[in-house]
């Protein structure tokens, strides 16, 4: 089978190699559809802060069951499947206590320790094997997995109905936030982005005002005040993590208010911590997910509350690899690209 692999920074190699066997409670996957993610472009960049090559790419994936281990029983060749990419240990205290996304010892599919799924077959444990409900396609069920990170973000959050909430950031995960808040109920939802093509596409999902810093006369401070009637955010997610969005979330967060970061900072940050103490503020990290999320993003997209083909700009053949991530990591094309899927 054909597999490629991260060899060195921005570079990728098509290796020839046997298609792997499952053991007894392991399933092989034939992949289907494979997206590529904020955290594979980081990598190959060389700014991942956990993750470096060499090493297989891809944890947004799908495909058809191929072979199955001989203690495995709840899956058969053929069945359409999905993948929960991350493999904790299950001994560690998170695990323990059912927080096993922070597992001590977590590995990931595609970023910490186990290659992954820009390869024509992956075998992978059992149980992290999910079936995908018939009325989702392939290309719909490779977003799976970044729609059950925005899940995650809203249930770690402490979200009520009727919060008027801000997202930073409408890229896939953003966007996934969006559509979890509304689905929770939130009243009012500001997005702030610096493409219109991606705020445009927030407005189709929900967003009831978009905000764009770089083209704008206004601050965001004023436009939030306008927008809550007088009022400041309830909850704040912040999918970019920089410097500027965080400090920017802490200045439009109402006291006593949480501001939730998914984005992944790629160094030490200038934050004002000032404000955060004397406004009694919550700043709640967010990393991946657990099962019920997996299964909530599923009945999301399922139920059409979650209109993921909307994020889907671009596809390309495995063999198109390099131009997929050369696109992925083109910063002139942010006005024209979303989600870039890769088909087998």
């Amino acid at each position: 089978m054909k597999r490629a692999r991260l060899t060195a920074i921005e570079e990728l190699t098509f290796e020839d190699v046997d298609k792997p066997s499952p053991e007894e409670r392991e399933v092989t996957i034939e992949v289907k559809v494979c997206g590529i993610c904020g955290s594979d472009v980081h990598t190959f960049q060389g700014k991942h802060p956990f993750v470096h090559p060499p090493i297989v790419l891809g944890h947004e994936f799908s495909g058809v069951v191929d072979e199955v281990g001989d203690r495995v029983d709840n899956f058969r060749p053929g069945d359409r499947v999905t993948v929960e990419p991350n493999l904790p240990c299950g001994a560690c205290y998170n695990c323990r206590h059912g927080r096993y996304n922070i597992c001590e010892n977590l590995q990931v599919i595609g970023n910490v320790g186990y290659d992954g799924a820009f390869a024509e077959f992956i075998t992978v444990p059992a149980d992290r094997v999910v079936p995908i409900p018939d009325g989702i396609t392939y290309d719909q069920a490779a977003l799976i997995e970044p729609a059950a990170v925005g899940v995650h973000g809203v249930r770690a959050s402490e979200g009520e109905i009727g919060d008027r909430v801000i997202v930073f950031g409408a890229g896939t995960i953003g966007l996934s936030i969006l559509s979890s808040v509304r689905a929770a109920g939130a009243k009012q939802v500001v997005v702030s982005d610096l493409s219109d093509y991606r705020l445009k596409i927030a407005e189709e999902l929900g967003g009831d005002v978009t905000y764009n810093p770089s083209r704008s006369a206004r601050d965001l401070e004023d436009l939030v005040l306008d927008t809550f009637d007088g009022s400041k955010a309830d909850i704040i997610y912040d999918c970019v993590g920089v410097e500027e969005t965080i400090n920017e979330a802490i200045s439009v967060a109402r006291k006593g208010s949480q501001i939730v970061l998914l984005g992944v900072p790629e160094g030490n940050l200038n934050v004002n911590m000032a404000f955060l103490q004397d406004r009694e503020l919550e700043i709640k990290g967010s990393l991946m997910y657990v099962r019920k999320d997996f299964h909530e993003a599923i009945e999301l997209i399922h139920g059409g509350k979650f209109k993921v083909d909307k994020l889907i700009t671009h596809r390309f053949s495995f063999d198109e690899l390099e131009r997929a991530f050369q696109l992925a990591i083109d910063e002139t094309k942010m006005g024209e690209k979303m989600k870039i899927l890769v088909e087998f």
